[in-house]
């Protein structure tokens, strides 16, 4: 598990947790925020003080909310802590009160009746007598787009309760980068100073994540092996996981062609292989312009100022020496900088190497379906596609009855998210509503 290999972050955290602290988490894609909060559900997790007797530890994935509002923010808070409560087998009293504050949430009176059904829920689960631990994680999203009157409720309990009432933030950004406005300055404050960055692994720790997969693949890798890794993932725990199981693929696949060309049959698939090239492609994606040009310029081997440089280092993209973090990340981000300005504007997709451009800017990678879908609207531009050939060439003919109308319009919309700079608004890819699809040349 990569939470138990992070011992400096474990100790940050707990360490404030133990003093009754709030703590935000922070780090980019895939850095290990997730295992980490879910680590501390976990006796061997967590401090030593914070047992089961005094501390009650709620995990909420925001990314679990039914809807991007307050009713959706405050239910799923409640049903993990629900959820929680019934696996620790909490007094039924308890129990009983909380399945209430659940009820007059999602189905309230009036709307009023949503933070009082909240903060009745949350009076009872504090005077219970354990201090409550809510780690929020994946909490970007709601924390930038909800109401600011939701933070201020959520600090005045914290206020009640004082250090019985513990929130634990992650997110890819620094909570003032997220969001700073004086709606939300009061909540933000309780994390003054006390903030755990998530850069890479070390070199030790990314070793023993290596270990413990092959262990659990049931391979045995060579210490070129795992060297090889390590180099190429650079630390970062979601690289780590793409490029051993990559590797694993190869010997499983190809053993003599493997054993042949050893760890340079990998390395020569990095940069095409859809998970690693993911993995790059979220990190990028969070990035501001002024980050990616800066490794952009690290890539072409030009110098940074040391301010510059510095920001890069504290996000764990640039290595001690002032190197991009990782082989894969930097083959990733000189590619990158080789954008295509000789392509026309608009959608363009590259048959022979399996990549989507659009205006000239190299799109995330696209699943097998997604590309089966762009490619099928691609061949037959500005013209309409129906449901039945889109089912036909994407799935098959033998799925034209299994395939509704709704799971056609997720691969569409999961493609739109990809291909639009606002898929709410799309400029390329067009619904001609009843009767199908149209990839358009031009931006309408």
């Amino acid at each position: 598990m990569e939470n138990l290999s992070r011992p400096q972050e474990r100790a940050c955290v707990g360490e404030h947790l133990a003093d009754g602290e709030c703590c935000a988490v922070v780090g980019l894609s895939n850095t290990g925020k997730s295992a980490l909060l879910r680590g501390l559900c976990t006796l061997e997790g967590r401090p030593p003080t914070l047992n089961e007797e005094t501390a009650s530890f709620f995990y909420i994935d925001c990314n679990r909310m039914l809807d991007l509002s307050e009713q959706g923010f405050y239910e799923a808070i409640l049903r993990a802590v629900r959820a929680r409560l019934r696996e620790m087998a909490a007094p039924q009293e308890l129990m009983e009160r909380l399945e209430q504050a659940y009820r007059d949430v999602v189905e309230p009176r009036n709307p009023l009746a949503i933070p009082l059904g909240f903060n009745d829920g949350m009076e009872r689960l504090c005077e219970a007598g354990r201090r409550v631990v809510f780690l929020l994680d994946e909490f970007d999203e709601p924390f930038g787009a909800l109401e600011g009157r939701i933070f201020l409720n959520l600090r005045a309990l914290r206020d009640r309760y004082r250090e019985g009432l513990v929130y634990v933030t992650a997110t890819a950004r620094a909570l003032e980068e997220v969001r700073n406005d004086p709606e939300t300055a009061e909540f933000r404050e309780l994390f003054a100073g006390r903030v755990c960055m998530l850069g890479m692994l070390k070199e030790t720790e990314a070793r023993e994540v290596i270990a413990r997969m092959a262990t659990e693949e049931g391979f045995s890798l060579s210490k070129q092996e795992v060297h090889f890794i390590a180099r190429a993932a650079g630390g970062h725990p979601g690289l780590l996981r793409g490029i051993a199981r990559l590797l694993i693929r190869a010997q499983a696949a190809a053993p003599q062609t493997y054993e042949r060309m050893g760890v340079s049959l990998v390395e020569e698939a990095l940069t095409g292989d859809q998970v690693v090239r993911g993995e790059c492609d979220r990190l990028w994606a969070q990035l501001t312009p002024v980050e990616q040009d800066g490794l952009l310029a690290l890539s072409r081997g030009e110098a940074l100022a040391r301010e510059e440089r510095e920001h890069l280092h504290r996000l764990g993209l640039v290595n001690a020496d002032g190197a991009i973090f990782g082989t894969a990340f930097a083959a990733f981000v000189r590619q990158w900088g080789q954008r295509r300005p000789d392509l026309p504007r608009g959608v363009w997709l590259d048959e022979d190497a399996g990549e989507v451009y659009v205006d000239g800017r190299r799109i995330p990678v696209l699943t097998d379906l997604e590309y089966r879908l762009l490619q099928v609207l691609y061949r037959r531009m500005d013209k309409l596609c129906d449901k039945y050939r889109l089912v036909e060439e994407v799935w098959g003919e033998s799925y034209i009855d299994e395939v509704d109308d709704a799971r056609i319009e997720k691969l569409v919309s999961r493609v739109r998210a990809k291909v639009e700079e606002n898929p709410a608004d799309p400029r390329y890819l067009i619904t001609v509503r009843g009767r199908g699809y149209r990839l358009l040349s031009r931006p309408k």
